[in-house]
């Protein structure tokens, strides 16, 4: 609003336009303000994509050890009674 067009106005009326100018004001600073926040999250999952994609790597490869583990133990496991019966075959033997 120019100012040659605010001599028009009454006193009452120009505050009521200053009035709605500061409402439109703080609503638009209010969604700016929401915008921000939601970039700000958004930024953080995409620097947090990077590190979730590590850890899945190392837990994938702590899940492949344990496997690996588990293995060696069943085998030891099936192993071991066969070893006892050979034991008590050869304490037989003996007596």
């Amino acid at each position: 609003m120019r100012s040659r067009d605010c001599r028009h106005y009454s006193r009452r009326e120009l505050i009521e336009v200053i009035y709605e100018l500061e409402r439109r004001t703080e609503k638009l600073e209010r969604r700016l303000n929401k915008a921000k926040r939601k970039l700000n999250a958004r930024s953080l999952q995409m620097e947090n994509a990077g590190s979730l994609a590590e850890v899945a790597a190392v837990i994938s490869g702590l899940f492949e050890a344990a496997d690996e583990t588990a293995q060696l133990y069943l085998k030891g496991i099936h192993a071991q009674p066969l070893a006892q019966t050979t034991d008590l075959d050869s304490l037989e033997e003996g007596a």
